[in-house]
């Protein structure tokens, strides 16, 4: 495998890791109904974004500025489609 290769599944392997990690939290909040569970959703996904633009930061890495984008695009449409009805 090539360097160009192992970068690319570099690339993936923390995206990959970031959508499950935000689907995981998701799921949970959505189990729970009472307590706002779709009010920690948000709360979760602001945090997760915030976290991935310091490391994108810190590590000064394109893959978690992009992951965090990803998780901020999906994270921030599933809580306006599910506050909606509200």
């Amino acid at each position: 495998m090539s360097e160009e290769e192992q970068k690319v599944n570099e690339w993936w392997k923390v995206i990959g890791y970031n959508f499950l990690a935000m689907l995981a939290y998701t799921l949970l909040c959505r189990i729970v109904k009472e307590g706002g569970g779709i009010i920690f959703d948000c709360i979760f996904v602001c945090l997760h974004v915030f976290i991935a633009l310091i490391l994108a930061i810190a590590l000064k890495k394109w893959e978690w500025f992009f992951s965090a984008l990803i998780v901020l695009i999906i994270g921030f449409s599933a809580c306006v489609t599910l506050l909606g009805p509200l």
